[in-house]
């Protein structure tokens, strides 16, 4: 199963404790917006681009608008924290 992780809190520090536990079986991508683009998981993670570029971040694999829907799409699971 492929489980996409939406993060938008980055004080939340469950979001990445359940990717991990999660990634021992499954297949499990983090995305962050908003102010969680300042974050730099040891994880698979993609950053909204206008969020990232808004904030001055250049760290992470951006992800534009029609990337995010596409996401959405192919992933089983998308959880929202």
């Amino acid at each position: 199963m492929k489980i996409l992780h939406i993060i938008r809190n980055p004080n939340d520090t469950t979001p990445f404790e359940m990717a991990k536990s999660q990634s021992v079986e499954h297949d499990v991508a983090i995305l962050l917006l908003h102010d969680a683009v300042y974050l730099s998981p040891d994880f698979r993670a993609f950053a909204c681009e206008a969020d990232a570029r808004a904030r001055g971040v250049n760290l992470l694999e951006y992800v534009d608008y029609k990337g995010i829907v596409k996401m959405l799409f192919e992933y089983d699971k998308a959880v929202s924290w």
